[in-house]
Formats: structure tokens, sequence, C-alpha cells
């Protein structure tokens, strides 16, 4: 039973320092006043809004739904991280707001027919804010 309770002891002095560290270096996510953490080498960096409209190239006359989506690099990379999905059609155009970081200068978007076939587009937004129209009937 002294053993038991000696390893019990060492376990709660373990977790309690572990937690101690944990709050003082930031490694929990979250700073003093609850606001959460950016990641090493976020600090400076800053994002631009847009408001993103898809039309799609709609071949069925408006009888399926077409899956959009918004990648941060070339979708056919490993590296793309998936920003937003939804669906469009000739009727139901795609809509959103993007937070894009300052340091993309490209974002994908990727029209997947019912079929499974896919059209790609790279819309440059290095200088571009507000509001972005793309057109996959084009």
């Amino acid at each position: 039973m002294k053993n038991y309770n000696r390893f019990t002891g060492y376990v709660a002095i373990t977790i309690m320092a572990l937690v101690a560290i944990s709050c003082e270096s930031g490694i929990g996510g979250f700073d003093e006043n609850g606001l959460a953490l950016r990641a090493k080498g976020q600090e400076n960096q800053s994002a631009k809004s847009v408001n993103l409209t898809v039309l799609v190239n709609d071949t069925f006359e408006g009888k399926f739904l077409y899956k959009i989506e918004i990648f941060d690099n070339n979708p056919a990379e490993n590296s793309s991280v998936l920003l937003k999905s939804g669906v469009g059609s000739r009727d139901l155009h795609f809509t959103s707001n993007i937070s894009v970081p300052e340091f993309h200068k490209t974002i994908y978007v990727r029209q997947t027919d019912p079929v499974k076939n896919q059209l790609v587009k790279a819309i440059d937004v290095s200088i571009l804010t507000g509001n972005i129209v793309v057109d996959f009937g084009k």
C-alpha cells in the first residue's frame, strides 16, 4: 500500500510540474487573457478577406449539385490545405467569405461534377481584395 501511495504521489507531482511548465511557456494554446496563441512565425502575419462567388460549368442543366473546394495550393499537391468547400449548380452559386493569409499569392478553386470530372482554376489574390467571381463556364 505504501508503494501505491508513493507512486501516485510521484504521478501527481509530475503532472503538476508539466502543467506549470506548459502554462509558463504558452504550450497550452492560450495566453493569460484566454486568447488563442499563434504558432511561431505568425506574430506579424495578417490576412485579407475575399468574398468568392463560383459559377459552375453546369453540363447537367441544373439537375445535380457540383462540389466546390477552395485550396491554398494546387490540390494536386499533397501539401495543399482545404480552406472552404460547398456545393453549387446552375441556379445555386457557391458563395463564401475566405480569409487568405497575406503571403498567399494564389488560391485554387476546384469544381467536381457528379461523374467525378474535375476542373481547377488558379486565382491570383496578391492584388485582389473584395469580391472575386470564378466562372467555370468560360
